[in-house]
């Protein structure tokens, strides 16, 4: 199966689907095509149905909803702000990074972002590294400041 017969099917229940509400609002309804669209719309969903389950890897965009939206060019812009400006951001791109990559394996998050979040993530790890070594070398320097004295 392919893509496009997936799309084409979709299609197909789409028309079906306006045809019958058109059908259905007129002033004057014809019972017999309301019930042709209805058998042809069933039918349409059936085979969807099917090609749906033979092929669980093939999802249309835009027909498959997720349950959170993506933030992907957030952590994206956080990693690169973290790396230009402010190495404080760097642990939060990190971490917002790290729940984005399991909401998209959880599949509650479209993956269509998977590489601007892998991206931004490795920003922040990058930032934060940063941060870490920024924060011993003042440490150093202060004991060295104190110790001479």
């Amino acid at each position: 199966m392919y893509r496009d017969d997936l799309a084409a099917t979709h299609a197909r229940v789409e028309q079906l689907q306006r045809e019958l509400a058109s059908a259905s609002s007129q002033g004057v309804q014809d019972k017999q095509r309301i019930a042709a669209l209805t058998a042809q719309l069933g039918h349409v969903q059936q085979a969807l149905a099917r090609m749906q389950q033979a092929h669980p890897g093939v999802a249309m965009p835009g027909y498959q909803s997720y349950t959170l939206p993506s933030r992907s060019s957030t952590i994206l812009t956080l990693g690169i702000l973290s790396l230009v400006a402010c190495s404080v951001m760097g642990p939060i791109a990190w971490s917002m990074g790290t729940e984005e990559l399991r909401r998209i394996d959880a599949g509650q998050a479209s993956p269509m972002g998977r590489g601007s979040v892998v991206a931004g993530r490795i920003c922040g790890i990058i930032a934060t590294s940063m941060l870490i070594v920024a924060g011993f070398v003042v440490l150093v320097a202060f004991a060295l400041a104190s110790g001479s004295r």
